[in-house]
């Protein structure tokens, strides 16, 4: 009856039987064309070939939703998407001559965001770009459309730094060289970086777009890396990085790397044009120090060799007029950030508020002495000082 139903494509028998009894199906099922498995105590016989494992035959394991994190997915959906485009390029590339060296594809043996000056040519490497482009762009707005995303969005709409996001984006977009003062918590440092990425990702430019940002100390590089990946949706080493002396975190589609002055610094030795680099970002320049200075030198004898990089100065503090004059007359931008009302207390203002008595039973300190014991042993002879001591003093 099955093999002359046209509806019919399988038949599940849940009779108990033995092996003998599966071995007759088995063998009738074959000289009938047809395909038969056993799952435990269930025989099934099919039209088409069965596979070694059916879940919704498991009677030991209950069926569940399986949730999949957000981040684990677009990470599987990227790689499973990249590989596709590298079995294209591999399929297109492939030319009608015989001879072995030509119908190699050279994107089989070479990674391009490993090795971006190899022999790889240069419309494949544009085509590579693009597609990891448009990929970039859709895991952001399915971050941003998600509810996670619409919740983070909302609490970066309530700093300041984004009433400023147009009027930032243009004069980055003119200017080489442009000097951003604001307060502290205005959200300089974590939000203008991702407003260059989100835009470039959002016109198709995010793979073609790198950026690096400096920080004065390895454990603010550490901590804005892993605040930004999270306001991203992403786990920390993706599209946001950061590399600090003898540590860091980043991989090959890393777009957005947070360092400290010195790594750029290194970089700079093997490196001398940054190339591949689009932005550099140096954080707290009011922080004057060696690596910092020496920086900004070398960063003013390589603007005129890179016409396409974009150099922003952040700093905390409102003496942004000595950089703008160091590099030119470069414009200026200030945030303004939050204020708070701040109001001055004295203890003996708190004591007449609260109404507390003192009185020699409450007068105890952290070891739970009386207080005259503590005034004695401060009224005691001290060592005699050296005259080092007291002249410092």
């Amino acid at each position: 009856m099955l093999s002359r139903s046209e509806n019919d494509q399988e038949i599940i028998s849940r009779d108990k039987r033995d092996r003998r009894d599966y071995e007759q199906i088995s063998n009738l099922a074959k000289r009938m064309g047809l395909f038969s498995e056993m799952y435990g105590k269930v025989v099934v016989a099919s039209k088409i070939p069965l596979p070694n494992y059916r879940p919704d035959l498991d009677d030991k394991r209950p069926q569940r939703e399986v949730v999949v994190p957000l981040g684990l997915q677009r990470r599987v959906e990227g790689l499973l998407q990249e590989y596709l485009d590298r079995l294209q390029l591999n399929s297109g590339k492939v030319g009608e001559n015989s001879d072995i060296a030509n119908s190699i594809d050279p994107t089989e043996y070479v990674n391009p965001d490993e090795d971006p000056d190899s022999f790889l040519d240069s419309s494949v490497m544009e085509k590579v770009l693009q597609r990891r482009s448009l990929r970039l762009r859709n895991m952001q707005r399915a971050w941003q459309e998600s509810p996670e995303g619409k919740k983070m969005m909302e609490f970066r709409k309530s700093l300041p730094a984004f009433k400023e996001k147009e009027r930032l984006l243009q004069a980055i977009a003119r200017n080489q060289v442009i000097v951003i003062s604001g307060e502290t918590g205005c959200g300089k440092t974590t939000q203008l970086p991702q407003y260059i990425l989100e835009s470039e990702i959002e016109t198709g430019r995010g793979a073609f777009c790198s950026i690096i940002c400096t920080q004065p100390r390895r454990i603010s590089a550490m901590a804005v890396a892993e605040r930004v990946s999270a306001e991203r949706g992403e786990s920390l080493g993706e599209t946001v990085g950061y590399k600090v002396r003898l540590e860091g975190m980043k991989g090959k589609n890393t777009q957005l790397l947070f360092c400290t002055s010195g790594i750029l610094l290194r970089r700079l030795l093997s490196d001398r044009n940054l190339n591949g680099i689009t932005h550099v970002f140096v954080d707290e320049i009011h922080e004057r120090g060696m690596n910092e200075d020496f920086l900004l030198i070398v960063l003013k004898d390589l603007l005129p060799r890179r016409q396409d990089l974009r150099l922003i100065l952040m700093s905390a503090t409102l003496n942004a007029e000595l950089f703008s004059n160091y590099f030119g007359g470069a414009p200026k931008i200030h945030i303004p950030g939050f204020t708070y009302p701040v109001r001055a207390h004295f203890l003996e203002d708190v004591l007449e508020f609260t109404g507390y008595k003192l009185t020699s039973f409450n007068q105890i300190d952290d070891y739970g002495q009386e207080k005259m014991w503590k005034m004695q042993k401060q009224l005691a002879p001290r060592k005699r000082k050296n005259q080092i001591t007291a002249l410092v003093e």
